[in-house]
């Protein structure tokens, strides 16, 4: 493979260009040319044939000692795309997926810039006639809820405190805020889960809501999508197909946002 000439080969090329693109966006700020052919397994004068062209078209720039960084271009053309394909661009298919696949309410909460809100941006409704009330684009704390809940799972100490700070009675029922030893059990489970359930809380008190976070490139949540059903529609078998499908659809929000994988340490 190290002395294959990549320009034969219009396709292996074209994949070589993408792949060379990611090492950047998912890399350090600058690398080598060793370093870049050993992330690709090329040689590396395959390696410098295939950035001469992204240098010409300025998506990568040369650095100084002979290394190299994600360019002007590269810069131009993501911020693009994050300010046409925000979060809620593309969740709303997905919201609408979800849906569509449990015929039961499917939610995105978005968490506000200051960390300790969560916006509900974005629902789609069940066919049945009964279906929960939800105020859209409301700030509202995310304690209550599974969509919170799996939100504050992720959130950094210092703004778990901030939300705790800023809390207050369950809006449905009045329900004090859980201990502190409580909640901390609770946002674990919800970390090695995956997803967070709730009964309720918030829509209604029969509402059963799973949920999973969202995370964005950095690896910082940035929202949740649930499904809301009430408690006699939900069977088992309904409540394993939810939660295997907020997971999923979560997980895929999350990699469309440029997550990939790694999460912060907020345990």
């Amino acid at each position: 493979m190290a002395n294959e000439t990549v320009a034969m080969n219009p396709a292996s090329y074209a994949e070589r260009l993408v792949a060379v693109l990611k090492v950047f966006a998912e890399g350090p700020d600058v690398l080598s040319i060793s370093e870049i052919s050993e992330a690709l397994n090329l040689a590396p004068s395959s390696t410098h044939r295939i950035l001469g062209p992204l240098v010409e078209q300025g998506l990568i720039d040369r650095a100084p000692k002979r290394r190299y960084r994600v360019g002007s271009e590269f810069f131009r053309i993501a911020a693009l795309v994050e300010t046409r394909y925000g979060l809620l661009t593309v969740a709303k298919p997905i919201v609408a997926k979800a849906a569509a696949e449990t015929n039961e309410t499917a939610l995105l909460a978005i968490v506000t810039p200051s960390r300790s809100r969560i916006v509900l941006a974005h629902k789609v409704d069940s066919s049945y006639p009964l279906r929960f009330k939800f105020d859209l684009l409301m700030n509202i704390s995310p304690i209550w809820g599974s969509l919170g809940r799996a939100v504050m799972a992720w959130l950094e100490p210092g703004e778990l405190r901030r939300v705790l700070s800023e809390g207050g009675p369950s809006p449905l029922t009045g329900d004090p805020l859980p201990d502190h030893e409580t909640l901390a059990a609770e946002l674990a489970t919800v970390r090695r889960l995956g997803h967070a359930r709730s009964i309720g809380q918030r829509a209604a008190p029969d509402a059963i809501g799973i949920s999973a976070p969202v995370f964005d490139a950095l690896g910082v949540v940035c929202g949740a999508l649930g499904v809301v059903t009430p408690e006699h529609r939900m069977t088992p078998d309904l409540e394993r197909h939810i939660t295997k499908l907020v997971r999923s659809n979560a997980a895929k929000l999350s990699h469309m946002m440029g997550h990939s994988g790694r999460m912060l340490d907020v345990s």
